[in-house]
């Protein structure tokens, strides 16, 4: 983690190392999946032309499909043995607790500062939250007045400091933090991973007013795991 976190900082220093910076995201992201492969599922191919070879194929308790080909067939089988060593546990972990991170910025974070009045969650991903928000710069003017100086001493638990470049950047790039990353006039979400942003151009705005939608303030926060950015 810390590798992938470190190269993706030199990245953003460095343009010439944009793409370590990019293929240690890949080695980040392939450590999860590779973790979490489901060894049940593969299969063995095979190729037969004869009939006997054939039939004794389709007879053989671990015969799973067959597609014809010119003179051929392709014959997929189960394997009689599998080899269960990929650590699933870690692919586990990071996915639970990449949910356990954003359920935190709900309810210690968003939900605890803000009244509920001032937002509405649209949709949360994984690594992602798209909430509506009742101003323009809801971190500065609806934080709840009695928790404004408790939030100032915790903020940096939940977002990269900002009190210099330097560190800025730093932890743009620190697992576990959020970051804007897009602000937008309206959100249309119709179900997980089927949405549509509105950016602030009045050709935009005039579709959502077509499908009678309020104007809102969208912000898209972004966590970054393991993982993920």
């Amino acid at each position: 983690m810390e590798a992938v976190s470190n190269a993706r900082r030199e990245g953003d220093a460095d343009k010439s190392k944009a793409m370590i910076a990019e293929m240690m995201k890949l080695v980040g992201n392939s450590a999860f999946g590779r973790s979490g492969m489901d060894m049940s599922k593969h299969k063995e191919i095979k190729y037969e032309s004869s009939d006997k070879a054939i039939k004794n194929k389709i007879e053989h308790f671990t015969f799973h499909g067959l597609e014809e080909l010119n003179g051929a067939c392709e014959i997929t089988m189960k394997k009689r043995r599998l080899k269960n060593k990929s650590p699933i546990h870690l692919s586990i972990a990071i996915y639970q607790l990449a949910k356990l991170r954003m359920l935190q910025f709900y309810y210690d974070c968003i939900d605890f500062y803000f009244d509920r009045s001032d937002f509405q969650y649209q949709e949360m991903d994984t690594d992602s939250a798209y909430i509506a928000f009742s101003r323009e710069n809801p971190f500065q003017d609806c934080i709840k007045p009695e928790l404004r100086e408790h939030f100032k001493q915790h903020k940096y638990d939940w977002f990269p400091r900002d009190y210099n470049n330097d560190v800025a950047k730093f932890d743009r790039r620190t697992p576990g933090l959020f970051k804007d990353e897009w602000s937008g006039d309206a959100m249309v979400s119709l179900s997980s991973k089927n949405y549509i942003c509105y950016l602030p151009d009045e050709s935009y705005k005039v579709k959502v007013s077509a499908l009678k939608l309020l104007s809102v303030i969208a912000s898209h926060y972004k966590v970054q795991t393991k993982d993920l950015d």
